[in-house]
Order: C-alpha cells, then structure tokens, then sequence
C-alpha cells in the first residue's frame, strides 16, 4: 500500500500544497500582488526551487524518496489534454449565436497578430540556437530553439506534445525539457513585462474610457466573506450522482476514447513517419471526441445534462494544476549546453513581443490598447494571462475584447493550422520549416494591412 503513493499520488498532494501555499503567499505579499501572479505561478515557482534541493519526496519506511522532474512533466502533459476535453464539451453559446461584427473583426486581428508573433518568436528562438552553435560548436539540436515559439505563445502543453514527437520519432535530446523550460519562463515575462506595460499604458490615459481601478480582491486573489461567486449549476439529482462527478466521469470516457484514437494512430496509420503523433497529439483527438459527444447529445436532445460552469471549473483547475507542475517538470542540467542561446533568445522575444503588440495596436481599428495587453500576455503566457492583464484595463469586461479571445482560438485552428500540423515534423532532415515561418512573418502582415486591420496610429 505504501508504494502506491509513490510516485504519482505523491506528486499530486506536493502540487496541491504548493497551490495553496501560492494562494497564502498572494495574499501577504505585496510584490505578488502587484505583479498578479496567480497561486498556480507562485506554487510552481516554489517547487522548482525545492526540487533544485531535493525537497520534494515522500517519507517511505526507508527513508526519504525523491520525486523526478519527469513525473510532474507527465502530469502536466496529461493535466493539458485532458483540460482540452473540458474546451470541446463546452456548449460556447457565444460562438454559436455570435452577431457582434466588432468581435469577429477584432478575433481576426487577434488571431493574425498570434501566428505573426509565433513566427518571430520562433525564429528569433532559432537563430539564437544556430549562432551559439556556429560560434562554439556545441554538441545540441538547433530546432530546439522552435520550441520558443510554442512555447511562449501555445503553453505547455502543447509545446511538450511537438517536443515528446521530436524525442520519440527523431531522436532529438532534450527537447521536452527545453520547450517547458520556455513555457515556463513565458509565464513570468507575462507578469513581469505585462503589468507594469499595462500599468504605463493606464497612466499615459490609452486605455480610455475602458480604464478601471483594481479591486482589493483582485489583487489578493481571495474574495471577502460574503462575497462568493456562483461557479457551477448541478444537472443530476444528488439521490442518484454528484453532478461534479458526472461532469468528470464523461470527461474521463472523451479521454480514454482519445487514448484508444490515439493508440490506433500509433500501430496502424499508414504512413510510419508521422506515426509518432499519435499520443503526442491525445489534446487534440481528445478535443474532437469531446465535440462529437457534445453533438451527439444536442441530436438526442439531452445537451442539457452539460453545465457550462461545471466544465469550466474542470478545466480551470487542470490548467491551474498544470501550471504549478510544469515548473516542477524542469530539469536545469538539459539547459547547460544552451544556457546562453536560450536566455539571450527568450530576451529578445519578449522586447520584441511587445514592440510588436504596442505597434500593432496602436493601429488597431478600435480598442487597440485592450486588444495589444491582452495580445502580449496570450502570447508570452497563456489566454489566461491575456484575461489577467486585460483585466487592468477593462475589468468588467465592458468590451468584446474577451469573447475576441475565444473567439480567436477559431481564427487561429483555421489559418495557422498549418503550422500547428508541420511543428511536429519540424526536426524531420531537410524539412522547410524555417521557411513556413519567414512566409508567414513576411504575409501575415500584408494580409492585415489589405484587411484594413492596421490604419492610422490611435494612441
């Protein structure tokens, strides 16, 4: 029984302590607060640093045993798939039924600006890896430094799906490290380039009539006594099952049905060179299974058994989860041979991220400040982060900057698909992807100039 905890039930309960430590924390500490950073950051940066000691285990009847970074890269592998079960079973009544032309223009601009600043991140990432090595000959993959790209502006998750193809198919070393290791930093460039841009960008007055004072609460992340909100509608009667736990057991069976695709994809899909995506690619076989049921469940009229809050508290709390573990998924040793590649690369994107946010939206046809603040924290962290610096500026959500967000995520699956599907074949002998990314960085913004998505400077 004792073994049993080790090492997956143990890694769960250190993720758990660590998020509520990251809550305390946020809620004493100034600093935290005035960069915003969520528990879920806080509690991950925490555990890096005591897994750089050997501080994480569990106590065992012979002794202390250490948990591995590998264990908490599988949770968060895992924990990002399965969140995406949770975005196909939503019911997004408002992408459905949308009417609102200034969102959709504006979700078009978003989505543009996102594979425009994937490129550039992706390239910058890229020629910083191949400089280093034509300079020190240094014995490292340079596609690694793609995973910047990814990394900054797709997350964890996905970028460790491109990077678990890349080792298991190609042989590529170090790859699922590196890309955490991105994503990870991207969360703090996200705090701490994103508030005080914000913050600047309020003072000087381009935030406009959307402009807003930040609440106490908001800045210690803990909501006053009395002061709850509504999270979630049951759809079972308690008699017979919990609702939560309806919700979580159809999510499971999605899951597992992306498994089996998975699997099915793995030993039998025609052509071996990108067998390799079979499980590596469980986020997205999982989201489609998760549409489909939620199809199924409209035509037998018994959508209703879905409640959109409950799944959105599933799926927060696994991004919640995986955030935290992510850090803890890092390992340092596989950064020595590019220590100086990646710092100096992940300096230069990020300036040049916001450069190009602040540009873009400052001709931007409407709202153009809400729209480059949340650009720049999607794009260096999550749409979490996006969410978290857009609310500076518009803290009711009073704009459709916040559905553009959703909204934005159908943009970006249509016309950046591509690179999405070429990413995984990026570390493939000869295979152009250097060149996808130059045509897109190149296109991309003449596409948004004949769009009339880019005028006059407005701020």
């Amino acid at each position: 029984m004792e073994a049993s905890f080790y090492p997956y039930i143990a890694a769960f309960v250190w993720i758990s302590l660590l998020i509520v430590a990251g809550v305390i924390l946020r809620a004493k500490i100034k600093i935290l607060q005035t960069l915003l950073f969520p528990a879920s950051l806080i509690g991950g940066i925490l555990g890096f640093i005591l897994m750089r000691f050997d501080l994480v285990g569990i106590p065992t009847s012979s002794g202390w045993q250490v948990l591995s970074p590998s264990t908490f890269g599988m949770i968060s592998f895992h924990l990002f798939a399965f969140s995406f079960v949770g975005i196909g079973l939503l019911r997004n009544k408002d992408a459905e039924k949308r009417q609102n032309r200034e969102a959709m223009r504006g979700a078009l601009w978003m989505g543009l600006l996102f594979g425009f600043l994937f490129s550039i991140q992706a390239l910058v990432g890229y020629g910083a890896f191949v400089g280093w090595q034509k300079l020190t000959g240094g014995a490292f993959f340079e596609v690694n430094g793609f995973l910047l790209g990814a990394g900054f502006t797709q997350g964890p998750g996905q970028t460790q799906a491109y990077a678990t193809v890349w080792e298991e198919s190609y042989q590529v070393a170090n790859s699922i490290d590196i890309g955490l290791a991105f994503a990870a930093i991207g969360f703090l460039v996200a705090g701490i380039m994103g508030v005080p841009f914000t913050r600047y960008g309020l003072r000087r007055g381009w935030g406009g009539q959307t402009s807003g004072v930040i609440s106490p609460e908001f800045c210690s992340g803990i909501l006053a006594e009395g002061n709850r909100l509504v999270c979630a509608q049951g759809t079972m009667h308690p008699a017979n099952i919990d609702s939560m736990g309806f919700h979580l057991a159809l999510a499971g069976l999605v899951y597992g049905l992306a498994y089996a695709f998975g699997l099915l994809w793995l030993n039998y899909f025609p052509i071996a060179g990108i067998r390799g995506i079979g499980l590596g690619y469980t986020f997205m076989w999982g989201m489609m299974a998760a549409m489909l049921v939620r199809k199924g469940m409209q035509r037998l009229n018994c959508a209703h058994l879905l409640d959109e809050g409950s799944v959105r508290r599933m799926t927060n709390t696994c991004v919640d989860f995986m955030i935290c573990a992510v850090f803890m998924g890092i390992k340092p040793t596989a950064l020595t041979s590019v220590v100086i590649p990646f710092s100096v690369s992940i300096v230069i994107a990020s300036f040049l991220t916001l450069w190009a946010c602040l540009w873009f939206g400052r001709r931007a046809p409407s709202l153009g400040f809400a729209r480059a603040v949340t650009m720049f924290g999607y794009c260096t962290g999550t749409g979490a982060s996006g969410l978290m610096l857009l609310r500076l500026v518009d803290p009711e959500y009073a704009t459709p900057v916040a559905l553009e967000v959703g909204l934005m995520g159908l943009v970006t699956f249509v016309v950046f698909k591509p690179i999405s599907l070429c990413m995984p074949f990026a570390a493939a002998p000869d295979f152009p992807m250097i060149w996808i990314f130059v045509g897109t960085a190149i296109l991309t913004p003449l596409v948004m100039y004949v769009l009339r998505l880019v005028g006059r400077r407005q701020f």
